[in-house]
Formats: C-alpha cells, structure tokens, sequence
C-alpha cells in the first residue's frame, strides 16, 4: 500500500468529521480505483461515509494519487456544508497542490513530516 498523508489544513478540518482508519481505508479503495471522480491533474473526488450516515451522509474529500509512493488528502468538506460541491477554484488549487507533490522523493516528504505540513497516517498497514 502507498504511503498515506494529510496536509495540514485537512487535518485540521478532518479532526471533527472523519477518523483517520476510515481515510485508510478510503485511500486503500482509491489505490483501486474507487472514488466518485477523476478531476484530471492527479486529483480525485472520493466520498467517505460517516458511521451510521452511509454515504449520503457522507464527507467529501480531494485527493492527489498521482505521487508513485503515496496519496494526499488535500481538502475535505461535510455534505450538508452550504453549496453543492467544490468550488472551481478549490478543485484548482488541489490540482496545483497535486502537481507540486506528484514528484516529490523520500527525503522531500520526510522534510514536509518533519515541519508539519504533511501528517502521515496508515503507518504500518
């Protein structure tokens, strides 16, 4: 399985909506091919249902998997957040974020962990 993270700013909007076992096991299914959409840019869409809402219920998230060793989880919002979906400019700005972490090596990604932009989660799985 690649290597999973979280930026910062996901990780801080995730901490009250969404465990990071049910982000593993959302990027296990992306690693498969399972998400809702592809944005083009590296960038998926991938819906994840919170316990005891099903997936009508559920977050919606933005993903870079385009990196050979790892996926990101870049942005998140909760269904019943106002508007229909992401903005134009959010799914945009993801795909930048995407581009930009797409070829990062080991040692790049070590340095994100190291200052906290990047939080990695799935360890060990």
């Amino acid at each position: 399985m690649k290597r999973v993270f979280k930026t910062k700013t996901f990780d801080r909007w995730a901490r009250k909506v969404v465990s990071d076992a049910l982000l593993c096991e959302a990027a296990h299914q992306i690693e498969q091919g399972l998400f809702e959409a592809d944005l083009g840019g590296g960038v998926c869409k991938k819906r994840i249902p919170i316990p005891g809402q099903g997936k009508s219920g559920s977050t919606r998230t933005l993903v870079a998997k385009k990196h050979q060793d790892a996926i990101f989880f870049l942005a998140g919002r909760e269904k019943n957040a106002p508007g229909t979906d992401f903005s134009d400019k959010e799914v945009e700005a993801a795909k930048i974020i995407a581009h930009a972490l797409e070829n990062v090596n080991r040692n790049k990604l070590d340095e994100l962990l190291t200052s906290k932009i990047l939080k990695e989660i799935c360890h060990d799985k």
